[in-house]
């Protein structure tokens, strides 16, 4: 039953599987303007180069850096080249061949007569001469050739899924970058309150009106703080590594984001539905339409098996050439030498049930791929949403809680002047405020990646959609 489903969605996406990349065509999921709109700030004064200069990158430039640079990219348009060849190949070898020659034989001395008597020979044959030769079994070649022009479709197919593949994880190391940007910037400017903070302390220390143990306390605080500011700084390096690899660019230069804010981005709407979604994957999806094709191509040579092995074999040949002989006493002139030959045979072999055997149990394993990633295919859609839908709806929760600590420190410091607090309330303030922005600034950026996601699960994430969204901040 599951194996018929998939045979009956992917035939269902067959038109789609020759549609082209780019935008044109696909539907539009997106709103023109989402009413989902936080923004972040970025700041990029504290972060160092890591060995060499910074490098300002944007969203735009990943995606075309990432489409032109990347090497499995590279490689799947490769193996696209690759199946062109074999396809061409297949049609080519219907074609007749043309074999033309020139031959040169040198006989002296001696040469065996027709019955057997050696006679005195001294001649010199030259023969020039062109061989068409056709051989072919019709219904092995028709199906070759349709396995071979289905494996193409599938590798285009797979090329597409593969930049798509490159496209998303580009797309969400950066923006994992620009959420080890702004981290950075808040363990700076809890080091920033840390110090302020041991600076009133000691104050107070030198005028009598505190105590060592504030003091202390405020010397911890500042010391773990650096220590959280130093290891964010390091994942921040090690965002913009693993983004300058998927990149293939100079691992030593220190990518950074180049926007100043970056913004929630709804890429697909709230009102498409579960049931769409899992439509328009259907359709779309790159990695569906290969196996379709590819299992398409596994039929396909199972046909070509059983033509090869109990088809009719075609053979036809036509020499058409001359022939000059020269003696010693005789020069011959160049008489014309046609040879022309047909046949049809038929071979049958025990080994032949073993290959078609072999053939069939490849072509259910492709059915059962193809079943398989529809499964796969259809789990993601759901998951994906999910996501998005969690991600948007933890975003005004995460404010509300920088709202809410940002006035609760506000009052631990009023306090603290006025004497009615201690320094451990302040402290537990501050790190209440500094967890309450990296909350929001992980459910703002983490919803831009679900977004990213979800387009990818639907099949119709490409450098126009990603393009036009930032051409829309």
């Amino acid at each position: 039953m599951g194996c018929a489903l998939a045979i009956v969605l992917l035939s269902a996406a067959g038109c789609a599987a020759e549609r082209p990349e780019a935008s044109p065509g696909q539907p539009n999921v997106a709103e023109s303007q989402p009413e989902l709109a936080q923004k972040l700030s970025l700041d990029s004064a504290h972060i160092e180069p890591m060995y060499r200069e910074l490098l300002p990158i944007d969203l735009a430039t990943v995606v075309e850096v990432a489409m032109a640079q990347n090497v499995d990219i590279r490689q799947a348009r490769e193996r696209v080249v690759a199946a062109q060849g074999q396809y061409e190949s297949s049609i080519e070898g219907i074609v007749p061949s043309v074999s033309p020659s020139i031959g040169v034989t040198r006989l002296k001395g001696v040469n065996t007569s027709v019955v057997g008597v050696l006679t005195p020979a001294n001649f010199t044959v030259l023969g020039a001469a062109a061989l068409v030769k056709f051989a072919l079994n019709p219904g092995q070649a028709y199906y070759e050739v349709i396995a071979s022009k289905k494996r193409l479709l599938g590798t285009e197919q797979q090329e597409r899924q593969v930049a798509m593949n490159i496209l998303q994880s580009s797309t969400i190391q950066y923006y994992d970058l620009v959420l080890a940007q702004v981290r950075v910037a808040v363990a700076h400017d809890a080091v920033t309150e840390s110090e302020e903070l041991l600076r009133l302390t000691s104050l107070r220390l030198k005028t009598g009106t505190g105590i060592l143990a504030d003091d202390d306390r405020a010397r911890a605080a500042l010391a773990a703080r650096q220590q959280e500011l130093t290891l964010a700084i390091d994942a921040f390096y090690g965002g913009g590594l693993a983004l300058a690899v998927t990149l293939n660019l100079d691992p030593t230069v220190t990518l950074i984001p180049k926007p100043n804010e970056v913004e929630t981005t709804q890429l697909v709407r709230d009102d498409l539905g579960i049931d769409d979604r899992l439509d328009l994957a259907v359709t779309w999806r790159p990695d569906l339409q290969s196996v379709r094709h590819f299992a398409e191509a596994a039929g396909a040579t199972a046909s070509s098996v059983v033509w090869g092995g109990v088809g009719p074999q075609l053979q036809a040949g036509y020499q058409n050439g001359a022939l000059r002989s020269q003696t010693p006493d005789n020069t011959s002139s160049w008489p014309e030498q046609q040879i022309a030959t047909a046949s049809v045979g038929f071979s049958l072999s025990l080994s032949t049930l073993g290959r078609i055997k072999t053939a069939d149990a490849v072509k259910r394993q492709a059915v059962l791929d193809a079943e398989r990633t529809l499964i796969a295919v259809r789990a993601e859609v759901v998951r994906t949403s999910q996501r998005s839908t969690t991600q948007a709806r933890l975003i005004p929760l995460a404010k509300q809680e920088v709202e809410a600590a940002n006035e609760a420190l506000r009052l631990a410091r009023e306090n603290l002047k006025a004497g009615n607090a201690l320094v451990d309330d302040v402290l537990l303030a501050e790190d209440a405020l500094n967890n309450a922005r990296q909350h929001y600034t992980a459910a703002v950026v983490s919803y831009d990646q679900s977004q990213v996601n979800l387009l990818a699960a639907l099949g119709i994430l490409d450098r126009t959609r990603l393009a036009a969204s930032e051409a829309g901040r």
